[in-house]
């Protein structure tokens, strides 16, 4: 979630449920994807609701988690079938989504969850009450709520260290990163980062968690053992960095600038900025398709940016597209290859816009 402003961001969205079905809306006339993208098509995702949020793929399983955030519900989509398993209730709303197929269990920031809790996390004493957040974590297995942590105030992306099996939340209005312990579901420590915090990824080549902080235009990097800030890495070129992907094969990092649209590519052992390209206007999610090579940012103004990264260091840009009204949201299934756009209202719908970049 991002670029609301923080009574905007703290209010839920609501909007009412509605069926589902397997088939694919139809269209009466060609869809512009130009050369680069075909449609797979339109499935149904319930009923319209005012905002869609982040999407995490688990492939082998062939399921996509997506925060229906307007309608407070996690769905569970069938990528082989093209079908809306399920749609969980009982959340305030939903930002952040991450499934961890390791552990069978795929997590949720619930901003305005209303829990009430004080809870020891070993840098004091957090107390929680009615309107704050939580992290929900759930068994993929049968999509039962295994606990609810307390999430701080806007909890948003989500990270998972599988070498430490610690998860880490971007608190993005209380201006935090929350860590947990994901085999214990307990809190672990809350990092004050001094100003608005960004999506949260790991990075495996230098064992960190990277967030960037939005008002300070910086990149900071957190010791996942000992929870804390280690260095921070100014931004050169960036206004209110938010999304953040890592190349699979390098210590690099692409960070989206909102205000500005542009994607600073960030070496991630030094801070050192390497390189800036324009995106679409407003980016918002950024998704790498790993062995396909490809970096996807998704904007607010509904416009894909593509970049080839098969030299990670340089990135070449490969167009934009526009996919649709609200398609801020992207998810690549690196099996497949696909492109997975929800989108919170098409023609009084919510649907899922697929793609299948072409040859």
């Amino acid at each position: 979630m991002r670029n609301l402003p923080p009574i905007a961001g703290l209010l839920a969205l609501l909007a009412a449920g509605g069926g589902y079905g397997a088939e694919a809306l139809a269209h009466t006339q060609p869809l512009p994807f130009g050369k680069s993208y075909s449609l797979v098509g339109d499935f149904p995702l319930g009923a319209a609701t005012e905002r869609m949020d982040y999407q995490s793929v688990d492939s082998a399983a062939r399921r996509l988690y997506i925060a229906k955030m307007g309608s407070g519900q996690l769905l569970v989509f069938d990528t082989g079938l093209n079908t809306l398993l399920n749609q969980l209730d009982g959340f305030a709303k939903i930002t952040g989504i991450l499934a961890v197929p390791e552990l069978h269990r795929v997590y949720a920031s619930v901003p305005g969850a209303g829990i009430a809790a004080s809870v020891d996390v070993g840098l004091g004493m957090i107390g929680l009450s009615p309107g704050h957040g939580a992290i929900a974590v759930l068994d993929t297995t049968n999509l039962k709520e295994l606990a609810r942590l307390p999430g701080g105030v806007f909890p948003d992306g989500i990270a998972f260290d599988p070498v430490n099996r610690r998860v880490f939340v971007s608190d993005e209005l209380g201006s935090a990163v929350l860590a947990f312990d994901a085999t214990q579901n307990r809190p672990l420590g809350h990092i004050a980062m001094g100003g608005e915090v960004g999506n949260v990824q790991y990075d495996p080549f230098t064992a960190r968690i990277y967030a960037p902080i939005q008002s300070r235009d910086e990149l900071a990097v957190i010791d996942p053992v000992k929870i804390t800030i280690v260095a921070r890495h100014s931004l050169a070129g960036c206004r209110h960095p938010h999304g953040l992907a890592i190349a699979p094969d390098a210590a690099i990092g692409y960070v989206a600038c909102d205000a500005n649209d542009v994607l600073l590519t960030v070496d991630l052992a030094t801070g050192r900025v390497l390189g800036e390209h324009a995106v679409a206007h407003d980016p918002d999610v950024l998704a790498i398709d790993p062995s396909a090579k490809r970096l996807f940012v998704a904007s607010e103004s509904g416009t894909l940016s593509a970049f080839d990264i098969s030299t990670a260091r340089s990135p070449v840009a490969l167009g934009d597209v526009f996919v649709a009204d609200g398609a801020h949201s992207v998810a690549v299934d690196p099996a497949t290859h696909r492109l997975y756009f929800p989108l919170a209202n098409l023609a009084g719908r919510a649907v899922m816009r697929v793609l299948s970049p072409r040859p």
